[in-house]
């Protein structure tokens, strides 16, 4: 039984640490307005992430923006109907709590041709809760992950229309994970097939499936943090004339090393199923003081990007931009997760490979404003941002779908050296939902099964581990951004 814990702890870490390759791209308050362009733009401060060859062409000494933004997502889970037609479909919604990126951004210009500046931000992040006791809880429960990016700059003129820039991005981040280590419900086939295949070890156990009725008998929880990797961010751009802007950037791909995770199992809070629970895992061999004490390592991937963009001004109150991104998400094509004694640093357990095959993808963004007044600037954008999933790899840890969004925002200045940025944009599915399935291992049926076997129980008597959670999914999003800046 220990080696269950492990294996469902290791999957548990593979699959929420990353989770689902979610890019964040609230990283503006104002740009939030415009369908996050900015590649080809000269965004002062801002430029240190957008394009840092931009920030060289800063119009004041010093430049200062910082910001939050308020992410209000929610995303629905409908079960397929059976082939009988009988079966009704199940319908579930996510209770996800309101994400928070941040930025701040600091930008100095000593000279003409050359600035140097400061980012901080969150460029990659996750939350998503569908409760305790929802039918894919084997897959997830709960999930946070949260990335953090600080990134010195320096950008330089090479001449009056090009310029150049780079920053190194030192980017760590923390995550915590709740999942059922098994399928929730009596009706569920596996765990039939698991409850039949323990009760033939033990003739004498109770169906804890009926007893548990729709609760989930055990959790996973996990916590981990990821070492510090270190990357690029650099740009190009070339500002034609007053009319037409070119940018490129290169955002470099990033490995975050997970050496150690603390590992928490939840029993079901009731007393009598909690006691056979305890009575159960002696009988199989489970020490929770080593399931506690293994140590989960892992690499993840946080993919490499490129963007293009062009910015048109046909007359001084108006700035049309467009930007193109290439991210790279094939990098993330398998997940290899050890488990090691943390005296030994030796195998515990060896985990196969887990295959994601993610796609490389392209997003789309469109943006324009309009200096009305001195004092105030209107926004608007969209942007289409493709999925990197596969339908028959599609996780509800983060249920990921081709995004098509709307933006708006203005800039108020109450004094010319200030600004105050307000942004509102909202996230969709290009499609009104999207039908996927997602195949896993019951790891404890596997182990039961392989008991049985070793007791001469036939093959052809045993239930496969193998199975996949199928439905249909939808996702949403509000975003309220507010950031302040100063000019000097």
């Amino acid at each position: 039984m220990k080696k269950i814990f492990l294996l469902l702890a290791a999957a548990a870490a593979a699959s929420g640490a990353y989770a689902e390759g979610y890019q964040v791209n609230n990283l503006s308050s104002k740009q939030n307005g415009m369908g996050h362009v900015g590649t080809a733009m000269k965004l002062n401060s801002e430029s240190i992430w957008f394009n840092p060859a931009a920030a060289s062409f800063q119009d004041s000494e010093f430049d200062i923006s910082v910001g939050i933004t308020g992410i209000a997502s929610k995303a629905t889970y409908t079960s397929l109907p059976d082939y009988t037609g009988k079966t009704k479909p199940q319908h579930y919604t996510s209770d996800n709590s309101i994400a928070t990126p941040l930025y701040a951004y600091f930008n100095y210009k000593p000279l003409d041709w050359m600035s140097v500046g400061l980012a901080f931000n969150t460029p990659f992040g996750s939350s998503m809760d569908w409760g305790n006791n929802w039918p894919g809880a084997q897959l997830v429960q709960s999930i946070n992950l949260k990335a953090y990016n600080v990134q010195p700059t320096v950008s330089f003129k090479l001449c009056e229309h090009l310029s150049v820039g780079g920053g190194l991005m030192m980017t760590w981040g923390k995550f915590d994970l709740s999942r059922s280590l098994l399928p929730i419900g009596p009706d569920n086939a596996q765990n039939k097939a698991l409850m039949g295949a323990l009760q033939m070890l033990n003739p004498q156990m109770p169906n804890l499936f009926e007893m548990a009725g729709d609760k989930n008998l055990m959790s996973l929880g996990l916590e981990g943090k990821a070492k510090m990797a270190v990357g690029v961010n650099l740009g190009m751009m070339w500002d034609i004339n007053e009319q037409w802007s070119l940018g490129f950037t290169y955002r470099s791909k990033l490995k975050m090393k997970v050496d150690s995770g603390s590992i928490d199992l939840r029993m079901i809070d009731n007393a009598q199923i909690a006691q056979e629970i305890g009575q159960l895992l002696p009988q199989l061999g489970l020490d929770p003081a080593k399931l506690t004490s293994a140590v989960v390592k892992t690499e993840l991937p946080l993919p490499a990007s490129l963007t293009w963009g062009v910015s048109f001004r046909p007359v001084p109150k108006w700035e049309f931009a467009v930007d193109l991104q290439y991210v790279l998400w094939s990098a993330y094509d398998q997940l290899d997760v050890r488990i090691l004694d943390p005296d030994s640093n030796t195998p515990v357990l060896n985990i196969p490979v887990s295959d994601k095959k993610y796609s490389n993808t392209l997003a789309f963004r469109f943006g324009g404003q309009y200096h009305a007044l001195d004092w105030l600037t209107a926004r608007m954008g969209m942007y289409v941002d493709e999925s990197p999933v596969r339908s028959d790899y599609l996780n509800p840890e983060t249920p990921s779908m081709t995004k098509l969004a709307y933006t708006a925002g203005v800039t108020f200045r109450p004094i010319k050296w200030m600004n105050i940025d307000i942004a509102y944009g909202y996230v969709n599915s290009a499609d009104p939902e999207r039908t996927g399935s997602y195949p896993y291992t019951n790891s404890v049926l596997g182990i039961v099964n392989e008991k049985l076997t070793a007791a001469g129980v036939p093959e052809s008597q045993l239930t496969s581990p193998i199975a996949d959670f199928s439905g249909n999914y939808t996702a949403r999003a509000h975003t309220f951004s507010i950031g302040v800046g100063f000019s000097f």
